[in-house]
């Protein structure tokens, strides 16, 4: 009882899904994603089997629609499900089974195609499947553009209660570049939407520590660190704490953001005195 979309970003060849519920963890049971294959879901009558055999039958040069025809040839339960996919080459097939509960059905447009079942209206995946097409962005911003569209004109029928936010990169060897999770949340998108941004601000703290210890220039790891501390928020001072270090590496420690950070905190004064004394012994 679920509303999702997958989808490829034509610019990017990234492939993902995003999936939103009044189901516990929906996230970790209906989308499935494989780097250089595909991407879909399996909801309704949820069956994580097709999370298992569609991205095997894809990486053998199967299309969306033949390996999904075959997936399902036997599966007794085929009227309970609702499945969807996406191809690394952008194609797609879905199902709706004829079991599914009102209002459920599906749209493929190109390079998404989008879901549901239990909605509070009918088309609600037309809406889905025209919105991630007219929006603009990465694909994560794409996906929950989406789904937000779905669940401002109501969703599904019982309530919000669980969202995901899956991507994986266009080839194996990118892997998987982004999973969220919502389990269990009274707006769960607006959740998912806080996560993410959380999340790009850690990997822009995460490449600037890295660029930081490569011994880069310190005005645009500073500039970085700053822009992942706004992402943090005033809970999570970490981005400021690595912001002392770079500092410190280049001969301009800020003793007083040190110090007020250590009030707060005084595992980052031990963190500081450690991180210090490995770097003497390295050298």
């Amino acid at each position: 009882m679920t509303f999702s979309v997958a989808a490829r970003c034509a610019r990017t060849g990234q492939m993902g899904v995003a999936v939103a519920s009044h189901a516990l963890a929906v996230g970790g049971v209906v989308p499935w994603a494989r780097a250089g294959v595909g991407a879909g879901v399996a909801q309704a009558l949820t069956d994580q089997r097709y999370g298992q055999q569609l991205p095997e039958l894809l990486a053998t040069g199967l299309t969306p629609e033949m390996a999904l025809e075959l997936a399902m040839t036997y599966d007794e339960g085929a009227a309970l499900r609702q499945i969807g996919l996406v191809d690394v080459h952008g194609r797609t097939a879905g199902h709706t089974g004829g079991g599914c509960v009102a209002h459920a059905g599906w749209r493929a447009g190109v390079g998404v195609v989008a879901q549901g079942n239990m909605l509070t209206a009918d088309g609600l995946w037309d809406l889905m499947a025209d919105r991630f097409t007219g929006a603009s962005g990465e694909l994560a911003d794409r996906l929950l553009t989406a789904l937000r569209a779905v669940e401002e004109v109501g969703g599904d029928v019982r309530g919000g209660q669980a969202a995901g936010l899956l991507v994986v990169d266009a080839t194996p060897e990118g892997g998987v570049l982004l999973d969220l999770r919502v389990d269990d949340h009274p707006d769960p998108l607006a959740e998912l939407e806080r996560l993410l941004g959380l999340w790009r601000g850690d990997r822009l703290m995460r490449s600037s520590i890295a660029a930081m210890l490569a011994g880069g220039e310190p005005e645009p790891i500073l500039t970085d660190l700053d822009l992942a501390q706004r992402a943090f928020g005033a809970g999570n001072r970490e981005p400021s704490f690595w912001r002392c270090l770079a500092l410190d590496a280049a001969g301009r420690l800020d003793e007083s953001l040190l110090h007020d950070l250590v009030r707060e905190n005084p595992g980052w004064g031990e963190l500081y005195h450690r991180l210090q004394t490995n770097t003497k012994r390295t050298k």
